[in-house]
């Protein structure tokens, strides 16, 4: 039987699915599969989620064309997004009418953030989505939380200006976080309540940054040329708003991450997809184009628009199916040349932008369905516009030229203990997280660049068992850490999706043996830095240099042989030499991380200068291998 393929909340126990099993069984005695099986996913967001009518076409929400991508025996999708509104407001207006008509079995898609920023706050919004993700489960129905697709507002990374706007000069690399923290709320309100959540602020992200800022705003975005459409006679200029194609490729992602989500309920729900057809673009003679519409897979029944921007001098002679037929728009309000529309078929095609000196390219496929999906975005738009593979290289490449080390001794927040009681470590010691489920540490860093990098973290710990860490860099990163003895040092590679300019690096156990101890952390980039909390900003460094376990002497032993003395503020050293200075409130945070060039004798450190404000403070003085540590107070 289909329909039946979830998983069932706490509150429903046997006696429940016993009641759901007898209906079920009354049922197909007197209806269809088809009849009784149907599941209902409802749409329930603003302004991007919503149906628009004609009259501003190309304009179209998410939710709009969304029910093509399944199969309507099955799924019906009730869109009830509605314009300018915020997670209360919804609530409190438009939420009623859906909760009346849930059933057990149903999806409920929540989507809200974007007006919040303007009309609400971040406590009604967690107070709101909260109450309609819960009373959907109360249902016997699914919530599925999704964060709003970003505004192509590009930036330029500047590490002395956030969020720096481009001079003309500099090609963006980097979107800005329009929605400030309702994204990252909406991921707590997910993980609190155990509800699935498909990050479309990070995917979008990773999207719009693939194609670059011109396509996303005139392919994907409400950016029309004056004469393109008659519904947009003199042109449109709305970085947030999505036109057919950007509807319907956002709408893809999310049926791709239901695909391979980790929910079960989720992944059950994909299994209702209607089929998939492949369409290509080609451009004859290739290299005529600036852009065109990037190669993709549509469902039998989904508006479909292509567009190409000729290069200058460039003749363009008009879209070709896979035929040889020309193309004749299906959307009358289309006036440019340069755009096609029409309804894809059941079956896999293509279309030729042919301009003057080429001609069409006949499609020689057998026209099935596509059988494998991409888990997510492209990092360039060359990479995109490959999208007709699809074979996937499940083969992981890592970059081990780490450029920029940190220790990772003292976190700026964490749930665990900063020690030096093993051999081999580097630097000032290492961070053990407590062997307890979502032990954590934070880093604040900041990003020279967006992009996919490695990430190197130096570890170690004893045992038969391995750990994992969540590493959550504006998305979760899952790392597996294998033993290797507390005296043994290993390093694990991820690669991760970094976004220009600021982020918190989080290290988060998912098991209750916590994690293993972190050393070091990396990047195979330059130019990284960990910001402290009194916003002095360190720069990361090349391969860390060991602790000196060559001799195997104990820690304790190292520290007692008093190379130096260390009193107060003032440092006694045998020789001249360099000291490591670093300085930590009474929180734990360090605000202050110096390296001085002292002469031989007493000198004063400027603890003072350091220090900047009134307070206690704890020292620790570096020397060699030779470490002195001790207490401080400025009063002023």
């Amino acid at each position: 039987m289909q329909g039946f393929g979830f998983l069932f909340k706490d509150g429903f126990g046997v006696n429940f699915f016993n009641k759901i099993w007898q209906a079920v069984v009354i049922a197909t005695m007197l209806f269809s599969v088809a009849v009784w099986a149907k599941i209902t996913i409802y749409m329930c967001g603003d302004s991007t989620m919503q149906d628009w009518n004609e009259g501003y076409y190309p304009k179209r929400g998410i939710g709009q064309d969304f029910s093509h991508f399944w199969n309507a025996n099955f799924v019906d999708v009730v869109n009830k997004g509605a314009g300018g509104t915020y997670a209360m407001g919804y609530y409190t207006n438009n939420w009623p009418a859906v909760r009346s008509s849930l059933k057990a079995g149903d999806f409920v898609i929540i989507q809200f953030g974007i007006n919040d920023r303007n009309y609400s706050n971040e406590t009604d919004f967690v107070t709101a989505t909260t109450a309609m993700a819960q009373e959907t489960l109360d249902a016997g129905a699914i919530p599925i939380i999704i964060n709003p697709v970003r505004r192509s507002d590009y930036r330029c990374s500047v590490t002395s200006q956030k969020n720096a706007t481009c001079d003309g000069s500099i090609v963006p690399d980097s979107i800005y976080e329009s929605y400030h923290g309702y994204p990252i709320r909406a991921r707590e309100i997910a993980t609190s309540l155990g509800v699935p959540l498909i990050d479309m602020d990070t995917l979008s992200r990773n999207y719009l940054l693939s194609v670059g800022q011109y396509y996303a705003l005139h392919y994907v975005n409400m950016y029309i040329d004056a004469g393109e459409y008659s519904t947009y006679a003199n042109g449109n200029e709305d970085n947030l708003h999505l036109q057919q194609n950007g509807a319907t490729v956002f709408g893809r992602i999310t049926t791709e991450q239901m695909r391979v989500h980790s929910d079960a309920n989720v992944r059950a729900l994909s299994k209702y997809l209607a089929p998939m057809y492949q369409l290509d673009v080609k451009v004859s003679p290739e290299g005529s184009d600036s852009l065109s519409t990037i190669s993709a897979y549509y469902p039998a029944g989904m508006p479909v628009t292509l567009k190409t921007t000729p290069k200058a001098g460039k003749t363009f002679v008009g879209w070709y199916d896979g035929n040889g037929n020309k193309c004749s728009n299906s959307q009358t309000s289309v006036k440019s040349e340069y755009i096609c529309t029409f309804t894809m078929g059941s079956a896999s095609t293509q279309y030729t932008a042919v301009y003057s000196g080429g001609s069409a390219v006949l499609y020689t496929g057998d026209g099935s369905a596509r059988t494998t999906f991409p888990t997510g975005t492209p990092k360039t738009i060359e990479e995109a516009k490959q999208a007709d593979v699809v074979t996937v290289d499940t083969s992981v490449k890592y970059n081990k030229e780490i450029q920029s080390w940190f220790d990772a001794y003292l976190p700026d927040s964490g749930f665990g203990f900063s020690e030096n009681n093993h051999l081999g470590f580097t630097g000032e010691g290492f961070y053990n997280f407590d062997n307890s489920l979502n032990s954590d540490a934070y880093y604040q860093m900041l990003f020279p660049a967006a992009g996919y990098v490695t990430m190197g973290i130096r570890y170690s710990f004893g045992g038969s068992t391995d750990r994992e860490l969540n590493v959550y860099l504006d998305h979760d990163y899952y790392v597996t850490f294998k033993p290797t003895g507390w005296d043994s040092w290993d390093t694990a590679w991820v690669n991760v999706d970094l976004a220009a300019g600021e982020e918190t690096l989080k290290m988060i156990s998912t098991t209750y043996d916590g994690g293993p101890n972190i050393d070091a952390f990396g990047f195979s980039i330059a130019g990284v830095q960990r910001i402290l909390a009194s916003g002095e900003t360190i720069y990361g460094e090349g391969e860390p240099s060991s602790s000196g376990d060559s001799d195997k002497e104990s820690i304790a032993t190292l520290n007692a042989q008093g190379a130096f003395q260390l009193e107060g503020n003032k440092v006694t050293l045998s020789s001249a030499g360099e000291v490591h200075v670093q300085m930590f409130d009474m929180g734990g945070r360090l605000v202050a991380n110096k390296k001085l060039s002292l002469s031989a004798g007493t000198s004063e450190l400027p603890l003072e200068s350091l220090a900047g404000r009134s307070g206690v403070y704890r020292i620790v003085v570096k020397n060699g291998l030779q470490k002195k540590s001790g207490f401080w107070a400025l009063v002023r």
